[in-house]
């Protein structure tokens, strides 16, 4: 692929580049074109980070124990097709398939008594609107993505450099389903924006922000462990000083993301500190990320 044209017709693929869901040839040329373009290989970049926070940001589903007896029952009684071997094919060069024994012949023994595990009701998080527009924002055409400024201290959490997610809060899956729903309807506000700043010792903290929601989200990758004890808390700063926005804890990866408690106005910066158990009226340490949103 080269010239215009083709950096437009790449760009159709960086989508599916980032899923893993081009064939061996389409990914070859979109590495190719992408070697040239700085541009294209940023926006597949991003797109994969993004495909990362969108799949993490659904709580796990535990299959229910009968769900297990269920396929396995299924498989006993379904026909199965023996292996092509050398010369096993018709005149028409399709593979000769044995006739497939009697469903009856492979069904479990009826009599056979099964001890199975009552079956446990589980809630599956259905996307919705918000989650959609993110969706296609995110994994259709080009990605501005906006830099934090360098000069930014240390204060706070958040980054779409690893992408991986964890629950924000006290946890549990009523407050990861709240916390990932809110995260994409920020993220697919029509003005929504990024900012990143690199941490120390590696990793990335990204803030996310709407205006006219005024709401925001920071995550993070490379976030240190806190001993017992301690936890992060997040703040909007502002000319007034500090407000406190909610607090959260890292995954052992180090990786994790929290949608701010609390609105956010134009020109805020949002930072992070490691405070007591429970959080604080007003910072108590130095901050260990800060992200400008101005």
């Amino acid at each position: 692929m080269t010239g215009t044209r083709d950096d437009d017709d790449a760009r159709l693929l960086s989508g599916a580049y980032s899923l893993d869901a081009l064939s061996r040839a389409e990914a070859d040329a979109f590495d190719s074109e992408a070697t040239g373009s700085p541009a294209l290989r940023d926006e597949a970049d991003a797109l994969r980070e993004t495909s990362a926070l969108l799949g993490l940001a659904v709580a796990p589903v535990q299959p229910s124990p009968r769900l297990k007896l269920d396929l396995m029952a299924k498989i006993a009684e379904t026909p199965q097709e023996s292996p092509v071997t050398p010369g096993a094919a018709d005149a028409h060069g399709a593979p000769a398939v044995q006739d497939a024994p009697p469903a009856s012949a492979s069904k479990p023994d009826e009599d056979a008594v099964v001890t199975v595990a009552a079956p446990t009701e589980v809630t599956v998080a259905v996307a919705g609107p918000a989650e959609l527009r993110a969706r296609r924002r995110w994994f259709t055409g080009p990605v501005g993505i906006v830099v934090g400024a360098a000069a930014a201290a240390a204060l706070f959490v958040g980054g779409l450099a690893g992408g991986a997610l964890m629950n924000s809060g006290t946890g549990g899956a009523p407050v990861a389903d709240s916390s990932a729903t809110a995260l994409a309807e920020i993220t697919a506000a029509p003005d929504s924006q990024r900012a990143s700043v690199p941490l120390d010792g590696g990793g990335a903290a990204t803030l996310v922000w709407s205006g006219e929601l005024g709401r925001s989200a920071v995550l993070v990758d490379g976030l240190g462990g806190l001993p017992d004890g301690k936890v992060y808390e997040a703040w909007y700063i502002a000319a007034d000083g500090p407000k406190p926005a909610g607090t959260f804890t890292p995954s052992s990866s180090g990786t994790t993301w929290h949608v701010l408690d609390g609105a956010m106005h134009a020109g805020d910066s949002v930072g992070v500190t490691i405070e007591p158990a429970g959080g604080s009226a007003t910072p108590t340490t130095d901050p260990v990320i800060v992200l400008p949103s101005a």
